[in-house]
């Protein structure tokens, strides 16, 4: 069995792998949930999804990666949870987020440009 030290070892390096070889759109995604995070109350990954669109030739994990860097960064923190909408999620819960930091939040927004159009 694996421990939970072993298993968020497992989800960290998984995550930095995505960070080297899907930097444009973990970027574009990062940026759309500090945006949708200043404007909201909370956000999920199914919001920051419709935001921007995941080619189908990228796993969409990507936005667990993004959304992961902000919580971190003590920039968002998460809330709670709530059923996706979506229907190729079959409802599956995912974590509610809301805005922790606004200041750390346009920061993030003023260091990081977009990559691709924004």
């Amino acid at each position: 069995m694996t421990s939970p030290t072993e298993a968020e070892a497992r989800r960290d390096a998984a995550l930095n792998r995505l960070r080297v070889h899907r930097a444009a759109i973990i970027r574009d995604l990062t940026r759309a949930a500090v945006r949708l995070a200043l404007e909201r109350d909370e956000i999920t990954a199914d919001e920051v999804r419709a935001v921007v669109p995941i080619p189908p030739c990228i796993r969409p994990v990507v936005v667990g990666a993004a959304i992961r860097d902000l919580a971190d960064a003590g920039i968002i923190r998460r809330v709670g949870y709530r059923n996706s909408k979506r229907p190729a999620a079959h409802a599956r819960p995912l974590a509610v987020w809301r805005l922790a930091d606004a200041a750390a939040a346009l920061a993030r927004l003023a260091a990081h440009p977009p990559l691709s159009t924004d």
